[in-house]
């Protein structure tokens, strides 16, 4: 009786202990795995989809944008009230609205380019270092760019000016 109850206090074998942990870490693997791939297909076919927004109203003449740059920039002596002399340096953008007057307005660069120096002379440092002064500059530039056009080419061509870079000493 004693072989007996030695057998039966003898503790239970392991078993598979490691097999259990590496069945379990599988597992939880595999759900991560399919739960990456998976999880976005499932929550692309639950959410609602985005409200549509309206499509804003193209203004009348508004269309397609085209730009040339004025390169090198402008670099002109100009003068203030009392007779000092100051430098200017200007880099322009003109817009218009297709390619081909862009092609026009690259044609005629030299001549857009002497109009604007002897515009750009004949300012008043006092009113060009304001803003309203440089908002009045810009549209006499503007005005002179589309007198050459006109004399060149029989139309304006160019819509807007825009200063890229402007340096007044």
């Amino acid at each position: 009786m004693a072989d007996e109850a030695t057998a039966s206090e003898a503790p239970p074998a392991k078993s598979g202990g490691m097999g259990k942990i590496l069945m379990f870490g599988g597992a939880g693997l595999a759900l991560l795995v399919v739960g990456i791939f998976v999880g976005p297909m499932v929550m692309n076919m639950l959410s609602t989809p985005p409200a549509e927004e309206p499509e804003e109203i193209a203004e009348p003449g508004s269309g397609p944008a085209f730009y040339t740059s004025l390169h090198p920039p402008l670099v002109v002596n100009f003068t203030d009230e009392v007779g000092e002399s100051h430098v200017m340096q200007v880099t322009l953008e003109m817009m218009a609205p297709s390619q081909a007057l862009i092609n026009h307005v690259r044609e005629h660069t030299p001549v857009i380019r002497n109009s604007l120096i002897l515009l750009l002379g004949s300012a008043v440092y006092e009113e060009v270092v304001t803003r309203e002064g440089k908002e009045a500059l810009l549209a006499q530039c503007l005005e002179a760019i589309r007198a050459v056009m006109t004399e060149k080419i029989g139309e304006p061509a160019v819509e807007a000016v825009y200063f890229t870079g402007l340096v007044i000493q």
